[in-house]
C-alpha cells in the first residue's frame, strides 16, 4: 500500500509549500562536500569499502610517517645511511544520524491541511534537523584536528597594514583583528599557510554574516573586474560558507580555514538498504538523490501498518482513525569523516585552522 517511498525525495524540490520553519545554509556540510573530491589519500577501493562495510569492520589506511633523513657530506661505502621508513595505520569511525516520521492518511479526511503537503513538510523538517546534527559532528572533527601551532604571523602582519594575526597556543585559535578583516584577509591567510608548508586551495566556514565584508568585496569588484581580485587573494564566493551551527560568541565571526582535502565525508549503506530488500510491506532502499540539507544519499526504510490512531486528535473520537492505516519512514544517514594522517598535532601544523574575527 505504502505511499511513502524513497523516490519521494526525487521530486521534493518540485513541491510548493508554506512552512513556518526557517531554513538556513548548512555551510559546514557544503564545505566538507566540496573538500571531499580533493581527499587524494582515499583511494577508489577504500571509497567502495566506506560505502559498503559493516560498522563492525575497521577500515585501516596505511601511511608512511614523516622521515628524518640523514644527509652527510662525506661520500663513500661506509657513509651510506640506512634512512629506513616507518609505516603506520589509522582508521575512521562511522557516524549515525537517524530520524523519520509516521504518517496517517486518514487523519486528513477531516483536516484542512492536505495530506501530501503535510507529509512533504515533515520530510523537509526532518532533513533540516538531521543536517543540524551532522554539522555538529563535522564541527567536532574540525575542532579535534585543528592546528595546535602556526608560525610566521609576525611576517604576515607586515603586509596587512594595521591588521594583526595572532595565534594563541592556549586556545589553538588564530585571531584576526578588525583592521585585518578587509579585502586582503584571504591573501594573508593563504600566505600564512604557505609559510607553514601547507600551501593549496582553501575554503572557509564561519558563523552567520561573519564574511559580510569579504563577500561584498568579491561581488563589488568581481563582475566589473575593476580590481584584480586574484592579486588580493580573494577566494571564490562558493568557498565562503556560513553556518548557524557555529556561534559568533560576540565576535565578528568564529569558524575554520580549511584546505580542500583536509576533510571529507563518505556515506555508508548497510546490506539490506543497498540491496533494496522487501519483506511484505517493508522496504529498504538508498535514496536516488542527495537529500536536501544533508547533501548525501541516505538509507530509507518504509513500511505500512494498522493502528488505532484516535489518540492523534484532541477529542479521541474520530471514527476515521479507529481502525486506520499508517505509514512510517526512517531516514538514516551513516557516514565516515576522513582527514589526512598527522602523527603529532602538537608538533606538526595542520591544514585546518580555527579562526576568530575580533571586534576591535
Amino acid at each position: 500500500m505504502a505511499n511513502l517511498d524513497a523516490t519521494l525525495w526525487n521530486d521534493w524540490q518540485a513541491q510548493n509549500a508554506t512552512n513556518e520553519k526557517r531554513f538556513v545554509p548548512h555551510g559546514t556540510i557544503d564545505l566538507v562536500n566540496r573538500s571531499t573530491p580533493f581527499c587524494d589519500f582515499i583511494t577508489p577501493d577504500i571509497i567502495e569499502k566506506f560505502n559498503t562495510f559493516s560498522g563492525d569492520r575497521g577500515i585501516l589506511i596505511p601511511v608512511i610517517q614523516d622521515q628524518q633523513v640523514s644527509v652527510v657530506t662525506t661520500p663513500g661505502f661506509n657513509f651510506i645511511p640506512n634512512n629506513l621508513t616507518t609505516s603506520a595505520e589509522y582508521t575512521f569511525v562511522a557516524f549515525d544520524v537517524f530520524s523519520g516520521f509516521r504518517h496517517y492518511p486518514s487523519l486528513y479526511a477531516n483536516n484542512v491541511i492536505n495530506s501530501n503537503f503535510d507529509r512533504n513538510v515533515k520530510m523537509t523538517n526532518v532533513a533540516n534537523s538531521m543536517a543540524d546534527t551532522i554539522e555538529g559532528i563535522l564541527t567536532g572533527v574540525l575542532d579535534t584536528n585543528r592546528t595546535q601551532l602556526l608560525g610566521f604571523t609576525t611576517q604576515v602582519n607586515q603586509s596587512s597594514g594595521s591588521g594583526t594575526y595572532a595565534f594563541d597556543a592556549g586556545t589553538d585559535i588564530l585571531t584576526i583583528n578588525k583592521a585585518a578583516q578587509q579585502e586582503t584577509m584571504f591573501s594573508s591567510l593563504s600566505t600564512l599557510m604557505d609559510a607553514n608548508k601547507l600551501p593549496g586551495s582553501y575554503a572557509t566556514v564561519v558563523s552567520p554574516a561573519g564574511l559580510a565584508v569579504q563577500k561584498l568585496e568579491a561581488l563589488k569588484f568581481g563582475e566589473a573586474n575593476t580590481k584584480n581580485i586574484a592579486a588580493i587573494g580573494m577566494i571564490s564566493a562558493d568557498d565562503m560558507h556560513n553556518s548557524h551551527n557555529i556561534d559568533a560568541n560576540s565576535k565578528v565571526f568564529n569558524g575554520y580555514w580549511v584546505k580542500k582535502g583536509a576533510i571529507g565525508m563518505y556515506s555508508n549503506h548497510p546490506f539490506d538498504f543497498r540491496n533494496s530488500t522487501v519483506v511484505d510491506s517493508a522496504k529498504w532502499s538508498v535514496s536516488d538523490v542527495n537529500l536536501p540539507f544533508i547533501g548525501m544519499k541516505a538509507n530509507i526504510y518504509t513500511d505500512s501498518f494498522k493502528a488505532n490512531a484516535t489518540g492523534l486528535v484532541a477529542t479521541g473520537t474520530d471514527t476515521n482513525l479507529i481502525m486506520s492505516a499508517g505509514e512510517e519512514m526512517a531516514v538514516w544517514a551513516r557516514f565516515y569523516v576522513v582527514f589526512p594522517y598527522n602523527s603529532d598535532l602538537s608538533t606538526r601544523a595542520s591544514d585546518i585552522v580555527k579562526i576568530q574575527g575580533l571586534i576591535t
